[in-house]
């Protein structure tokens, strides 16, 4: 309401022209704990009214020039003042004038000479009431606007079945106006099932106050389209009568809604995954060298950039594989789009497909929504696929599918789906070996095999290690807030020394462990690094049959990117069950460094 205020006490605004009654009953009013504005012309009450908006007028009736009955009648003109209930003061005994103070929009009238008591409760009744009126008020509104912004369209209807309520999801629902439909039978909207469904709760069956319509049931929109729906029916007592509210939802539109948010869901899930690959692209070391053979490779990299061939990196662990791919990637006409890349050996066999090619929502245990697979996401750039040689063979039978045809299909899905995708494979297997072997198809490695890139191991390309050095002593410096300015002559020559199995990786954790260990401005010399000369490494010394075969299964692990089960992992390599070969690292101590 619009002339609500907040206040202490009520606002009572008294109109007389006869200042002795005007200040005796304002004393009155007073008293009982109320504020009193006094007028005494009409003129003067309009002007107090509309600038104090009290919460209840009295007016005299009898007033030389506006008297009460015109003052009444324009306060009721006035949007801010219409609402504020007005008693007249009168001793006129007139029937006929006491039914113009109605007519003209007063509540109640007080008769002259005044009874005190009877003032106070007519005061006070009124009040009371306007009060309740008011909160009446914003109890429907508030009402009202739930009814309004409810996602779900809901209907009243009297006890013939009459429309009395319909909210805007009701419009939008069956596509037509509410002013069009208030008063008219339902049954218009609904399919002859849900109406049945609606006459029996009418009629007492059954007798609960609410029932609940599943899945089953139809409604019919205005051009007498039918669409599936779910349903709540209750009924209220209101006044006297009864009200049977339905509340509707339109299947479709909530599995659509549904459907919408796993989609939403998976876009926020690739747009993460994207960033994430954005930032491991900017973390990624440059290919840092000014070697014979770091050369050859890059030359190697400049001529098939351009070009949409497959591409296979070999090299030893660490040697910098993924910095190809990346460079490979950022020369050709496709640097604009993604650059996806998929460890095959970290993922699970029985997850390898999906990952690859995507599935659908329900196509296995925990699939709760459509997910993309890494072509999908590669659409238009490049896909890499380290370790491809641990890949399951059931799956490179699929790959090779991919790479031939460009089509594939997501797991759980009927669609056949193509794709634009670029493909550059890295292992550090020896995959003509392996398929002589039977553990990597034959014509799978002569399809990746089109453009091989070898990177050569660290120890053939010593001359470029003083240039990785400082920049790994930058990178770390600069990270760990410090200032390196040189190095130790030993150390650096210990260094190019090294045998380098763990090739370029091993050499940038040495690094950034000398690093957090340099307290000046000289890099600490770290007693890491056995020095090997120029030949291959010395004869171990003899050592227990623990420490042997601690020595020989981490070598196989290494050698299978940690990966203990399956046709390509080291248990099947040591010839044993992968439950004895886990016994077996927890006997010795074995964990996956972190």
């Amino acid at each position: 309401m619009t002339h609500k205020r907040q206040r202490d006490k009520p606002l009572i605004l008294m109109l007389d022209d006869n200042p002795v009654n005007l200040e005796e009953l304002a004393g009155l009013v007073d008293e009982a704990g109320f504020d009193v504005l006094r007028a005494e012309t009409g003129e003067v009450a309009l002007v107090q009214a509309v600038a104090q908006l009290p919460d209840l007028i009295l007016l005299d009736v009898m007033m030389p020039g506006m008297d009460g009955f015109t003052v009444c009648q324009t306060l009721k003109t006035i949007p801010t003042t219409r609402d504020i209930p007005v008693l007249f003061m009168t001793a006129l005994a007139d029937t006929a004038d006491k039914l113009k103070g109605f007519q003209v929009g007063a509540v109640d009238y007080i008769t002259k000479p005044f009874q005190y008591e009877e003032v106070l409760a007519r005061v006070q009744t009124h009040l009371t009431l306007q009060k309740l009126k008011l909160e009446l008020q914003e109890k429907e509104q508030r009402l009202s606007r739930i009814f309004e912004n409810a996602m779900d369209a809901i209907l009243t209807l009297d006890e013939a079945g009459r429309i009395t309520l319909f909210n805007a999801a009701a419009e939008q629902m069956f596509r037509c106006k509410a002013a069009d439909n208030i008063g008219r039978a339902v049954d218009r909207f609904l399919s002859p099932e849900l109406y049945k469904t609606l006459t029996n709760f009418r009629n007492g069956v059954p007798a609960e106050q609410a029932i609940w319509v599943s899945e089953g049931m139809s409604a019919v929109r205005a051009d007498e389209s039918t669409f599936p729906i779910e349903a709540t029916i209750s009924r209220v007592e209101a006044i006297g009568q009864k009200l049977y509210i339905l509340i509707l939802r339109d299947i479709n539109e909530r599995k659509a809604r549904q459907q919408a948010e796993a989609e939403c869901n998976t876009l926020r899930g690739i747009n993460l995954y994207l960033q994430e690959e954005v930032l491991a692209s900017r973390d990624g070391e440059e290919l840092i060298g000014n070697s014979p053979a770091l050369h050859q490779a890059m030359d190697l990299v400049r001529q098939v950039a351009d070009t949409d061939a497959t591409v296979l990196i070999t090299g030893e662990t660490g040697t910098g594989k993924e910095l190809i791919a990346r460079a490979i990637h950022n020369l050709s006409a496709r640097k604009d789009k993604t650059l996806v890349k998929l460890n095959c050996a970290t993922i699970p066999e029985n997850l390898a497909e999906s990952e690859l090619f995507g599935h659908e929502k329900g196509s296995f245990t925990g699939a709760i929504a459509r997910k993309l697979g890494r072509f999908e996401l590669a659409n238009g750039g490049t896909l890499f696929l380290d370790e491809i040689g641990e890949l399951p063979l059931e799956m490179q039978a699929k790959l090779l599918r991919v790479l031939q045809e460009g089509e594939f299909e997501r797991v759980g899905g009927t669609q056949t789906l193509t794709c634009d995708v670029r493909v550059i494979a890295a292992t550090h297997r020896d995959l003509a070996q392996f398929s002589q072997q039977g553990k990597f198809r034959a014509d799978l490695y002569y399809r990746l095999n089109v453009f091989p890139i070898n990177l050569p191991p660290l120890r053939e390309r010593k001359e470029d290690v003083p240039f990785l050095v400082k920049h790994f002593i930058d990178k770390y410096a600069a990270k760990f807030g410090k200032k390196i300015q040189s190095i130790p002559e030993r150390m650096m020559a210990d260094l190019q020394s090294y045998f380098w199995p763990g090739n370029i990786r091993e050499l940038q954790h040495i690094i950034e462990r000398a690093v957090i260990l340099t307290k000046g401005s000289q890099l600490a010399a770290v007693d890491c690094v056995n020095v090997m000369g120029a030949g291959a490494p010395t004869a171990a010394p003899i050592v227990t049959l623990d420490e042997a075969e601690r020595a020989h299964i981490l070598k196989a692990l290494e050698a299978t990117s940690w990966r203990i089960a399956g046709n390509q992992g080291a248990a099947k390599i040591l010839g044993v069950p992968s439950t004895t070969l886990r016994s077996r690292m927890e006997k010795l101590g074995i964990s996956k460094p972190v």
